[in-house]
């Protein structure tokens, strides 16, 4: 895969102390680019501590969109690229606040559209999206001409966006693209908390001797992404022009059942770390059960075919490489206690 063409560009990354935003930020400065990056606090600072010196950091809170427009306006000018990740992204935050994630997530991306169209018309804006914005799949894999029914608020603004990104490339002629992620897991993402990820909260639980909870039966499928894969997906969306005003369904293509997950964490901490895990099962809540979509595996070929995009860590390597990130980093707290 070449990334060749984003080196030396002016790159934009809201969100940027976050999980994805981090690891784009650090690859971003690994190809020579001049990276700005815009986060709502320094709360994560220590994700992007190693390149501090390397950027620029804005500290605006997005959501607030009257008091931001201004120095999101001022940010853009002569920006290449724009990475739109600060996000709110729970499914059942949403539900519980529908007007603060309608503000999060549509407001604030039709902001910088709107900005990107006055200021920097030729920029490549790239977001992420949600595989859940198809509600619950009917056929797998899942493609791109999959209907989309979602079932949470979450999911549904989500899919507001991406139509937001198409009506600006269809008036506008502006280099749009979203992809629909799935399940990315890997360093640097909040691991004590399964709002976040689940892969690395059951991770983060097996090496601090906490129990693993299936929810039964256990044997729904999912498809689970290493953020470098990720990283690459996202750099060649932006940099490809097939990608113009497309939205792409992103994931490794492999479909896992929960338990397999689990226990191939279990077998993979233990082998790496020595700890041993006790996993339960309990009955699935109803509340998250009603938001559940089902089983879900990606179709990645469209996306392959348009920009080159292959997943090149394999899925034990990855949850290998993640492991052993958060053993040093357990490691280091408890030598910091």
């Amino acid at each position: 895969m070449d990334f060749s063409a984003i080196a030396g560009s002016n790159v934009l990354i809201t969100g940027g102390m976050g999980f994805i935003g981090s690891n784009l930020a650090r690859r971003c400065v690994e190809l020579d680019c001049n990276v700005t990056i815009i986060t709502r606090s320094y709360e994560k600072q220590e994700n992007i501590d190693a390149i501090l010196d390397q950027i620029k950091v804005c500290e605006v809170d997005l959501s607030i969109v009257d008091s931001s427009r201004e120095k999101i306006r001022e940010l853009l000018v002569q920006k290449d690229f724009v990475y739109h990740l600060a996000a709110q992204t729970s499914h059942l935050d949403s539900m519980e606040n529908p007007l603060g994630d309608l503000e999060a997530n549509c407001a604030v991306t039709l902001e910088l559209l709107e900005g990107c169209r006055e200021l920097c018309p030729d920029v490549n804006f790239v977001m992420p999206g949600t595989v859940t914005q198809i509600g619950c799949a009917t056929n797998l894999p899942v493609s791109e001409d999959h209907h989309d029914w979602p079932i949470t608020l979450y999911d549904t603004h989500k899919l507001v966006c991406e139509k937001y990104l198409y009506v600006y490339h269809h008036n506008y002629g502006m280099n749009t693209t979203m992809l629909r992620l799935a399940n990315i897991f890997g360093e640097r993402q909040e691991v004590n908390n399964p709002k976040r990820g689940i892969l690395n909260y059951m991770l983060w639980r097996a090496l601090t001797g906490e129990d693993l909870t299936i929810y039964e039966p256990g044997d729904f499928i999912r498809d689970y992404s290493y953020i470098e894969n990720c990283i690459d997906a996202l750099l060649l969306a932006g940099i490809s022009t097939e990608t113009n005003g497309k939205s792409y369904v992103f994931g490794s293509g492999n479909g896992l059942e929960f338990q397999e997950m689990v226990s191939e964490i279990v077998r993979l901490v233990y082998l790496l770390s020595g700890k041993q895990s006790t996993v339960i099962r309990v009955p699935f809540p109803f509340a998250e059960q009603r938001m559940d979509v089902g089983d879900f595996v990606a179709n990645n070929q469209n996306l392959c075919n348009d920009t080159g995009w292959y997943p090149r860590i394999s899925f034990e390597d990855g949850l290998s490489k993640t492991i052993t990130y958060y053993t040093d980093k357990l490691g280091e707290d408890i030598d910091e206690r």
